[in-house]
């Protein structure tokens, strides 16, 4: 397991680093006279409407895709982890209120959450990472108090209570490091779903706005070409599902 991780860890690593180069050298303008080429050698996966290169944009839309998941993945666990942390060991009605939001939250897919807030508020990036942490977040507490409540009956947090160790020293140093133990495998369960939620949301023209490079964005502006330049939406699309398909791929690896 360790070794996988190593690898993995170091995959994404050289991605970012490639992703960077990519959106600092590569970045071009828009040039009509290149519209619509088809893949050749000067542009491997042909150009756009604009005459915009596709790879570098798709390059630089994984970039701002994969960085809005992480964002709404890290939120979305930080919120749940302390919350869930909270409720998992005072258990009176700070339990009973966290499980009612946990379960209202969980009610609605987390989808149609942010398709109703951000038609509520200011349709932006930051209103898409804000829907997005709303609807995943009841998953996370109720996930997070669940272990929490578990770990608590262990031998190992009683003795240390015995001993002296004050709650917060306990948590600290006993409770949050079993947890953290979990998160890995939680976050590549659930990154190609965050992933799909975002470039769906904007596919919609929700959240991520156009000049702005996004794989759901690029894949909306291919569809009105599919049957001139079919090559604008089925790289975007096969990136997408490529990415999905690899978290899961790690997921497994890491379960086992």
């Amino acid at each position: 397991m360790t070794q996988h991780l190593k690898r993995y860890l170091a995959m994404t690593l050289i991605g970012c680093v490639m992703v960077s180069l990519c959106i600092i050298v590569n970045t071009e303008g828009t040039d009509s006279t290149h519209a619509l080429q088809a893949p050749n050698l000067k542009h491997v996966l042909g150009t756009d409407q604009l005459g915009r290169d596709l790879l570098t944009r798709l390059l630089i839309g994984s970039g701002v895709t994969l960085g809005l998941t992480a964002i709404v993945m890290v939120l979305s666990i930080l919120i749940g982890l302390t919350l869930g942390l909270v409720a998992g060991i005072e258990r009176k009605w700070i339990d009973k209120g966290c499980m009612f939001i946990a379960d209202m939250l969980l009610a609605i897919p987390s989808f149609i959450i942010a398709l109703v807030i951000l038609s509520l508020m200011s349709n932006s990036m930051m209103g898409l990472i804000f829907a997005l942490t709303l609807g995943w977040v009841g998953r996370y507490l109720r996930y997070f108090r669940n272990l929490t409540r578990d770990i608590q009956k262990r031998p190992f947090i009683t003795y240390a209570v015995l001993s002296g160790n004050s709650i917060f020293k306990t948590t600290m140093t006993h409770t949050i490091p079993h947890l953290v133990s979990n998160i890995l495998a939680l976050v590549t369960a659930d990154f190609g779903k965050i992933m799909l939620s975002i470039s769906g949301l904007a596919f919609l023209g929700l959240g991520i706005q156009p000049p702005t490079p996004e794989l759901g964005t690029i894949l909306f502006d291919g569809k009105s070409y599919f049957n001139g330049a079919p090559w604008l939406f089925f790289f975007p699309g096969l990136l997408l599902g490529g990415y999905a398909l690899l978290f899961q791929i790690i997921n497994k690896k890491i379960m086992k």
